[in-house]
């Protein structure tokens, strides 16, 4: 069975403030805090009405209102303080105008802290339900691949026909009948 495997990376420039929130993290010892905050920054970060609102683009704001406003948001949205460490990560992420790099710096933080942690994300995208067993199955040979430990989401997508798809960190395995179509259409189209 052919598998298609497609490589997906976040800016790089997103890469020396996703260190530098890790660091802080996992030197206070709040990796999942911090995960959560810049998950929910991120969400906010790519509504369309608030990266109109964030972007460079827009006068009225200043940085530091930008700052403030994501902050006011995100504390609504836990329903708690922020870290004085976020907040100021928020300050510094307006004042270079990269509020919009956001979901990029979530998804490197997640990775640095997959990592240190030593575990792996997968996501199990299927065509139609599976079993556990089957799940235990993909869950174990990634496991033996990777030598990690692996949480593995799973979902149901029935636009891939038949198969399935395994995202893992930034490879995609596709071997759905989906995937194997559009190569194909792609192959005919040249």
């Amino acid at each position: 069975m052919a598998e298609i495997i497609t490589v997906v990376r976040p800016a790089a420039a997103a890469r020396p403030y996703a260190r530098a929130a890790f660091e802080d993290a996992q030197s206070s010892q709040k990796l999942s805090l911090w995960s959560d905050l810049l998950q929910v920054a991120a969400n906010i970060a790519v509504d369309p009405a608030m990266r109109r609102l964030l972007g460079p683009w827009n006068p009225e704001m200043r940085g530091e209102q930008k700052a403030i406003l994501v902050a006011s948001l995100c504390r609504d949205v836990r329903g708690e303080t922020l870290p004085e460490a976020f907040e100021a990560f928020l300050r510094v992420l307006a004042e270079f105008n990269r509020l919009n790099m956001l979901p990029g710096i979530s998804v490197l933080f997640n990775r640095l802290r997959a990592e240190a942690e030593n575990v792996l994300h997968a996501e199990l995208v299927s065509a139609s339900s599976i079993t556990d067993s089957q799940r235990k199955r993909v869950t174990k040979a990634l496991k033996i691949k990777f030598k990690r430990s692996i949480v593995l989401n799973y979902k149901i997508d029935p636009a891939l026909i038949a198969g399935a798809t395994i995202r893992i960190g930034d490879r995609v395995v596709d071997g759905s009948v989906r995937g194997r179509l559009d190569k194909l259409a792609m192959i005919l189209s040249q």
